[in-house]
């Protein structure tokens, strides 16, 4: 099978994949505990009746069978229309707009310098196998992967912010500050930047590193390396030519997986540091049972996570083809 043929099937699979995925969502939303009328109840339309109540609910299509709500969400959704928030009846896909070259932004620092550093310390740790580099490596992969995201950013919070006062808390930018130049607000920028990227790094440098590592040493173990050597091939070609391009097929398939990883720890991430991205703007959703914008999020991480998926699939199937008859 050709790339191009390979591309158009895991394509088509992707159509089925992402309805499914909107089956689940929206009956996961709409049968979880709590009514968005009920929260509206709670805040300024407090005092209103019982028929105002239903007649919101009609308004606002609750009254209706779950399934039937489902095909008439599932109609718009195809037309492009996302509907409108239950909280402050703006478009969902305005909202989302706004909110995302944050998360975008914070993924995309936190993804670059986690491949960076897992490769480069994979790799080391991989030659070094048994060593104590290796070791100090391996315990380091270990605790970030087993520290609590949440509580890692509060630990560097209280830390840095708290204690030595060398980064912001909490936010995006300087608020009530005319900055001279546009480098000036991008450094501002950045400092508040640090400590959310370097909360989602420390554990996904973790995940990487463990399977760069492996990778590389069973690649390192391969015959046609100790050929490579045999012949008197430098260390320096055998590693970083003949191993780590075959080592990083598999690691190629998990940075795919990456999104969906990222997205999630970024919810968490984003709501203690006032990040205003995607994952702030879910948990506010949810805390608000505001069901539009809920699903609204969860077709638009669902697209980048199949995307991303379909990308590594394709960038495996380029650099292996043997992939592509699987």
């Amino acid at each position: 099978m050709g790339l191009r043929d390979y591309i158009i099937r895991r394509s088509i699979l992707i159509i089925p994949t992402f309805l499914f995925i909107t089956v689940i969502v929206f009956a996961l939303i709409h049968l979880a505990p709590g009514d968005p009328i009920d929260i509206i109840f709670r805040g300024p339309h407090g005092g209103l009746g019982e028929a105002v109540r239903e007649a919101m609910k009609v308004e606002l299509g609750l009254d209706q069978p779950i399934h039937i709500q489902y095909f008439s969400w599932l109609s718009k959704l195809l037309q492009g229309n996302l509907g409108y928030s239950y909280i402050n009846s703006l478009p969902v896909a305005d909202i989302i707009i706004m909110k995302i070259p944050f998360t975008l932004e914070l993924m995309l620092a936190a993804e670059l310098i986690s491949i960076v550093i897992a490769i480069v310390l994979g790799v080391i740790a991989a030659v070094k196998h048994h060593s104590i580099t290796d070791a100090i490596c391996s315990v380091g992969a270990l605790a970030g992967y087993s520290i609590p995201d949440f509580w890692l950013a509060l630990m560097m919070m209280l830390v840095f912010s708290r204690w030595f006062m060398w980064l912001p808390s909490s936010g995006h930018q300087t608020v009530g500050v005319i900055f001279a130049t546009p480098f000036d607000a991008l450094f501002d920028h950045l400092k508040y930047l640090i400590l959310p990227a370097v909360g989602l790094v420390v554990v996904w440098t973790a995940y990487l590193f463990r399977m760069v590592r492996s990778a590389m040493l069973e690649v390192l173990m391969q015959d046609y390396i100790m050929t490579a050597r045999s012949k008197g091939v430098t260390e320096w070609v055998v590693i970083y030519k003949h191993a780590l391009r075959n080592a990083l097929l598999p690691v190629i398939t998990y940075v795919g997986y990456s999104v969906g990883f990222l997205l999630s720890g970024a919810a968490v991430i984003e709501e203690i540091f006032q990040w205003k991205g995607l994952g702030q703007l879910m948990v506010d959703s949810t805390t608000v049972r505001d069901y539009p914008t809920l699903l609204g999020l969860s077709v638009v991480i669902a697209i980048m996570v199949l995307i991303a998926n379909l990308c590594a699939d394709i960038a495996y199937a380029a650099i292996d083809p043997r992939i592509r008859y699987d």
